[in-house]
């Protein structure tokens, strides 16, 4: 540590030769040293001190794709965690838009690559803290994707995503909370029949036709629930 005194956050980086690790970055044991040493000099905002760094360096889609990663790794989940809730407070505090939010998880590559990017669940923690500072203003993963893509667009994707077994379970979640906000705003099963451009000559034929037949049964299902008793 000693010889990192007085060395600026990015003149200590490139000492320990953080420079060099690329993509491993929290996996090196000197990113500790690193870790501690902003942690000594930056005793106020420690963590926002080390994102402006790393931003700096790998820009904010390269550091938010490292830290969901790093989540995911027992030896480096505590701070890649810790690193991510910072950095995103920065997107808070700079009022960055939904749609700059996308861009910056490559989540506005077509609605068709959407359930296969693992930094939807980035998207999934952004607005959960985005949620926690906006009190009366909250919002949801897929409401954010309904409004970037379109409801038709977003509905037949994931339809189509339910029938692979790699994205069913999280396809059909999506489509359920999607179904759920199609009630809460009251659109009616004829709302999303005219959305899907459904023609009663063909719609048996149709593979949107699952859509349709799926909000059906969900809006009776919640209807009734409504009736008393």
């Amino acid at each position: 540590m000693m010889r990192l005194q007085g060395k600026t956050a990015d003149e200590a980086f490139t000492l320990l030769k953080l420079d060099q690790a690329g993509g491993n970055l929290l996996e090196r044991k000197k990113f500790s040293a690193w870790v501690s040493y902003m942690t000594m000099i930056n005793k106020k905002h420690p963590k926002t001190a080390m994102v402006t760094t790393l931003t700096a360096r790998y820009g904010d889609e390269g550091l938010a794709k490292m830290l969901e990663a790093g989540r995911k790794v027992k030896t480096t989940s505590g701070i890649a965690t810790k690193l991510q809730v910072a950095h995103m407070k920065v997107w808070l505090r700079n009022e960055k838009t939904m749609d700059e939010i996308f861009t910056i998880l490559a989540l506005d590559k077509g609605v068709d690559k959407l359930i296969t990017n693992q930094d939807l669940n980035t998207l999934a923690t952004y607005i959960h803290l985005y949620n926690k500072q906006n009190r009366g203003k909250e919002t949801s993963v897929i409401k954010e994707v309904m409004t970037f893509y379109g409801d038709e667009a977003v509905s037949k994707t994931l339809q189509a995503a339910k029938m692979v077994p790699e994205t069913h379970t999280l396809a059909t979640a999506l489509q359920t909370a999607q179904f759920k906000l199609w009630f809460t705003e009251g659109a009616k099963p004829f709302q999303i029949w005219k959305m899907l451009n459904m023609k009663k000559e063909t719609w048996m034929m149709n593979p949107d036709a699952q859509v349709w037949l799926g909000y059906l049964e969900f809006y009776k299902l919640q209807k009734a629930a409504t009736v008393p008793k």
